[in-house]
């Protein structure tokens, strides 16, 4: 099978493309910060024609849209780039396949949870109320719109991937990063909020085995929820993190603000894809165990 990643060098691109390239799989990468000399690369600033005329030359049996931003504060900042990279790429992406005659190409886009804002009851499924709370979410819901009118209206096989809070070795941001930089500044780790809000993590093995099975699945459902299906509370993840740093629990301290743009607490209902087979494998504690010993020795 031939694979095209977009956004092939990020977090998730490059675990995934290590993945399947392993299983034997012909993978084929584009990403706006390193170029391979022949195709177009960098997707923020060619036109829809030249990606129509690049993936004509590919024809990849499966793309995978990783491209794009993820930082909430940055959307709120800078809402036309966030607009640009998570939404008006995938209509030049959907656009160029329609171009390059792509009828039998599987388009797989790595959408959010955070779409659905603060829900109404836990756990949430994928026919959960919708309620983006930022630019960022926004968009990844005006995303998945375009694939869903490329799916409903020209018979593209879509699959969207409501990610919930990916993390793991390699992850150079978000809150498991971020408290290592506290803790060698100041030696103690400080968080937004109360503590009391949760996430619903999953660990980036378990997310490549979902995209995995995206690849090839032929379930009729086009939107899947991502996650481990366990709620994590934020005050849990920081004792969990302290305790292996070997710091005392008097050490973390939270600020009692809340950021504008985050949702307060989320766990997903995963029928869908355990009814695809996965089972999360990477619980919490072993997680951040392993990243930990993995920032160690990049800081």
């Amino acid at each position: 099978m031939k694979i095209l990643i977009t956004g092939i060098n990020g977090f998730i691109g490059s675990h995934f493309a290590d993945r399947m390239a392993e299983d034997g799989h012909v993978i084929c990468g584009i990403d706006r910060f390193v170029g391979n000399g022949k195709y177009p690369t960098d997707l923020f600033d060619i036109t829809r024609e030249d990606v129509g005329k690049y993936l004509s030359e590919l024809k990849p049996d499966v793309i995978v849209n990783c491209a794009g931003q993820a930082s909430v504060p940055n959307s709120i900042s800078h809402p036309q780039d966030d607009l640009q990279e998570n939404t008006i790429i995938v209509h030049k992406l959907l656009f160029g396949m329609q171009q390059a005659g792509l009828t039998n190409t599987r388009f797989i886009q790595l959408s959010s949870a955070a779409v659905y804002g603060n829900p109404v009851s836990l756990p949430i499924d994928e026919n959960a109320t919708v309620n983006p709370l930022s630019p960022y979410a926004l968009h990844k819901k005006m995303a998945e719109d375009v694939c869903l009118f490329f799916a409903d209206n020209c018979n593209v096989d879509v699959k969207i991937l409501r990610i919930f809070s990916v993390y793991g070795c390699g992850l150079r941001k978000q809150i498991l990063w971020d408290l290592y930089q506290k803790y060698l500044n100041t030696g103690k780790l400080t968080l937004l909020g109360t503590g009391n809000e949760s996430r619903d993590y999953i660990h980036i093995d378990d997310l490549v085995e979902v995209m995995k099975i995206a690849t090839i699945s032929g379930s009729k459902e086009k939107i899947w929820n991502v996650a481990s299906g366990v709620e994590t509370y934020i005050r849990d993840v920081a004792q969990i993190y302290a305790k292996n740093l070997g710091l005392n629990e008097s050490n973390v301290l939270f600020d009692g603000k809340v950021r504008a743009g985050d949702p307060l607490n989320w766990c997903a209902d995963i029928s869908r894809i355990k009814g695809e087979g996965f089972k999360p494998l990477k619980n919490i504690s072993d997680g951040i165990a392993e990243y930990i010993d993995w920032i160690k020795n990049v800081n």
